[in-house]
């Protein structure tokens, strides 16, 4: 076998496996979409049997899943995702940093509240405390999303296998 029909096995292959991976993806993408319709379906036929009070808590709920399915909808699934691991890192740090105002004494109701100097040095302690737990927290979601792909390629792997 010559080197030209390797590299036109190869491509062959490669292209074979870049389809199968495209049709998958596409499978998985339609039977997302068809649960989701489904989902919101089933939400609205039970919204339908509800009495007027329970309409407008369910007209607010309505309202949050269609500004989730826009939401969706516009920026894609993937930057949904990271915009909503965004925000739960923020909320995270937010409650850190109340925890450590207080540890450190510069919160408001402090009993001996800082001030000069060493005020200023426990603000810069509270930034970088805060700019650790910041990549802890990112390179712990990083970690679960990687776990998560490569369990989820092993089950896909196996599947195709059996």
């Amino acid at each position: 076998m010559s080197l030209d029909e390797s590299k036109i096995r190869v491509n062959t292959f490669l292209q074979q496996t870049l389809n199968a991976i495209a049709t998958k993806n596409e499978e998985a993408k339609n039977a997302f979409a068809s649960i989701l319709e489904s989902e919101i379906s089933i939400k609205q036929k039970e919204t339908s049997n509800e009495t007027p009070i329970e309409t407008l808590t369910s007209s607010s709920q309505d309202e949050a899943l269609e500004s989730f399915k826009e939401a969706l909808r516009t920026k894609g699934a993937l930057q949904f995702y990271q915009d909503y691991n965004f925000e739960k890192i923020e909320k995270m740090i937010e409650e850190k940093k109340a925890e450590l105002m207080d540890k450190l004494g510069l919160s408001e109701d402090a009993q001996t509240p800082l001030v000069g100097e060493e005020r200023a040095h426990a603000l810069a302690s509270l930034d970088e405390m805060l700019d650790a737990y910041r990549k802890q927290l990112q390179e712990k979601m990083q970690a679960e999303d990687e776990l998560k792909q490569q369990t989820s390629t092993l089950t896909t792997f196996l599947q195709d296998l059996a």
